[in-house]
């Protein structure tokens, strides 16, 4: 069985449908419905966005998850369009490699969707908004930084 079934009777099991799910996580429908049409597998960020949507671990609707050990390097670093020139392989690398994965080991890999829709909801708002977010979260860590967790990112190599 391929990822889209499984998707299928994820969502069926949750008394749910794939057009409420496709509105929710922001992936359309007819993306959705050719996945579980043709059972293909579902692209990790796709994955993660669901699996938030859906409350499971992505790892049971992605084949081709990082944390499933069946992940090609290739499919970990994929070639980003980037006509800016902002992004390289070896940027992309050591990003996911000194910043993502190493959150993932402190905090649990199941808080990755959430940190996805984070951004992704970040990147909708206006200058404006972000900046007020950004204000906002230095305000908090003034008052309700929490030193453990300080101590522990700081721990992180290349941080």
């Amino acid at each position: 069985m391929g990822d889209g079934k499984r998707l299928k009777e994820i969502i069926d099991a949750k008394g749910t449908n794939v057009r409420k799910v496709a509105k929710a996580s922001g992936i359309s429908g007819s993306t959705l419905y050719s996945i579980i049409q043709k059972d293909t597998n579902i692209r990790f960020d796709y994955a993660l966005r669901l699996a938030n949507e859906l409350d499971i671990d992505v790892n049971e609707i992605c084949s081709a998850s990082p944390f499933s050990g069946e992940l090609k390097e290739e499919e970990i670093y994929p070639t980003v369009t980037d006509k800016k020139g902002l992004l390289d392989n070896s940027r992309i690398k050591n990003y996911l490699m000194y910043s993502l994965f190493p959150l993932m080991q402190l905090y649990g890999k199941n808080s990755m969707p959430d940190v996805d829709n984070l951004l992704t909801s970040f990147y909708q708002l206006d200058d404006e908004s972000r900046k007020e977010i950004i204000d906002t979260i230095q305000f908090k860590l003034q008052y309700h930084k929490d030193e453990t967790r300080t101590k522990e990112i700081k721990s992180i190599k290349r941080w």
